[in-house]
Formats: C-alpha cells, sequence, structure tokens
C-alpha cells in the first residue's frame, strides 16, 4: 500500500476550506493514518522545499517559504495528513489538480477554490500533495514521527 503526505495550506486556512478539501479527499477512500495542525516554522519550510531551490531557483523558494510559513495570508497554521491506500499518489494528485489554479480542471481543488494572487503572485493552490513515493517517504518522515502514525 502507498502512502502519501497533503498539507492544505494558509490560503486554505484563512478560508475555512479545510473541511472541504479533507471532505473531498475522504471520497478517495483512502485510510488516513495521520493529522496534526502545524505551527509551521521557517526551518520545517526550507526543508520542505529544499529540493525546489535547486531545481527553480531562489526566488520561486523564497515565495514558497512565504507561503507555506503563512507569512502572505497572516495565518501560519497548515493541516498535514498522511494517507494510506492503492494508487494514494495520484489519486490525491488527480484531486488536487494542476499547481497553477487557472490551468486545473473546474472540478479539482485547486481549480474550484484556487487562485493567483495579484498582489503577491502567489499561487493559492491550497493544497500540497506528493509527486512520488520517494517524495511521499521523504516528506512524511519530515512533517510526522513515526509515533503519530496508526497502521
Amino acid at each position: 500500500m502507498e502512502r502519501t503526505l497533503v498539507l492544505i495550506k494558509p490560503d486554505a486556512m484563512v478560508k475555512s476550506l479545510a473541511g472541504n478539501i479533507i471532505s473531498e479527499l475522504y471520497n478517495l477512500n483512502l485510510k488516513m493514518i495521520g493529522l496534526k495542525l502545524v505551527n509551521v516554522q521557517k526551518e520545517l519550510a526550507e526543508q520542505h522545499y529544499f529540493e525546489i531551490k535547486e531545481k527553480r531557483g531562489q526566488e520561486i523558494f523564497d515565495k514558497l517559504i512565504k507561503h507555506i510559513t503563512g507569512e502572505l495570508h497572516n495565518n501560519e497554521n497548515v493541516i498535514a495528513i498522511v494517507y494510506k491506500g492503492k494508487d494514494a499518489i495520484q489519486k490525491v494528485r488527480n484531486l488536487a489538480g494542476k499547481t497553477n489554479p487557472e490551468e486545473a480542471e473546474p472540478n479539482t481543488i485547486r481549480g474550484k477554490y484556487g487562485r493567483i494572487h495579484s498582489k503577491t503572485d502567489c499561487y493559492e493552490n491550497l493544497i500540497h500533495a506528493s509527486d512520488s513515493k520517494e517524495s511521499a517517504e521523504k516528506e512524511i518522515a519530515l512533517w510526522f514521527e513515526d509515533s503519530e502514525l496508526v497502521t
């Protein structure tokens, strides 16, 4: 069985969309094995987005850090969830939609609720979803202790 990490980001939290997002995730028939509210500090954010800095550069990295730590939304809270199940990564990514909310299908989370904020140039895409088995395992280990997960 595959595991994946989902983060409900600060933009979703300030819009009171966490319940809607969790409800849609529930409909994927995956098993939730971990859930917690996290006050995201810069160190955790930098570890989470480390590869982005190398692949896409400092400017994008800095924007992502400001976004996930809540600096852009005056809310540093994120809901971190681990799901387990057959094809969990692809199921969650299909539901999340494309990273750019303007390109996301309208029936996806990002297509329904996301936007590009004109003042901050932030993709308010509401949700992070692991993109591979390798990334999922690294991300889960970063955000959760083994003792916080049920089997």
